[in-house]
């Protein structure tokens, strides 16, 4: 089974037998220059490693609460000596709603500059700051090269590992693919452009639930 990772540049590919897996690095990372004055707040979370990794001030957040957005993020902290909070679901939403549960009354939360509004929706009710620390970047080679591999069927399934590969990519998909989204938001990235794509989501939104999914699908048909 041939499957196509789309996920940004310097991401990790899961190895999986039976596999032939390629990785196509349709955007890159840049880390951005932000403000931070924001570290006075009483709670930092951060969205994704690449915010964890593109962040340069451990030093002012030690004895802060410290919020991650899932298991990956939170062991990208923990390589800096840091532990981290993270909700039980890995999206956004979710870790906007654990960040009201905790009682923290400010928090800075590094992000992507594409970042979604979720988290400034639902925290209103508390002094919120969101600090750009990075910016993903289209790479329209590598898009090309993926429209090119997507009109020929190269690949038996597509997986999306966010909302902003799934908006890039989702009219190149075609019939003879299957799809694989990372989680509920990816899902309805998706689903507002290609209502007529089926599609498997993973229950974990993380890559290891895309590759428990990937092997259902070796199995046996799943829907979406």
């Amino acid at each position: 089974m041939r499957v196509l990772y789309l996920r940004p540049e310097g991401s990790s590919l899961p190895e999986l037998p039976g596999f032939s897996i390629l990785n196509v690095s349709i955007f890159s990372v840049k880390c951005l220059e932000y403000d931070n004055s924001y570290l006075k707040s009483d709670g930092v979370a951060f969205t994704s490693v690449n915010a964890v990794r593109c962040f340069k001030d451990f030093d002012s957040i030690r004895g802060k609460s410290i919020f991650s957005i899932g298991p990956g993020t939170a062991e990208e902290l923990r390589k800096h000596g840091f532990e981290s909070i993270y909700p039980e679901r890995y999206t956004s939403k979710d870790l906007a709603l654990l960040i009201l549960r905790s009682g923290v009354r400010e928090v800075s939360a590094f992000r992507s500059l594409k970042a979604s509004d979720d988290m400034r929706r639902i925290l209103v009710s508390i002094l919120y700051h969101e600090v750009y620390d990075y910016d993903l970047i289209l790479d329209e080679e590598k898009l090309n090269q993926v429209k090119e591999l997507l009109a020929t069927c190269s690949v038996d399934v597509v997986v999306l590992t966010s909302s902003l590969i799934a908006k890039s990519v989702a009219n190149f998909i075609r019939d003879c693919h299957k799809v694989v989204t990372i989680g509920p938001m990816t899902s309805a990235s998706l689903k507002t452009l290609r209502p007529d794509l089926s599609f498997t989501e993973s229950d974990e939104s993380t890559i290891d639930g895309t590759v428990k999914v990937l092997k259902s699908l070796k199995g046996g048909e799943r829907d979406g």
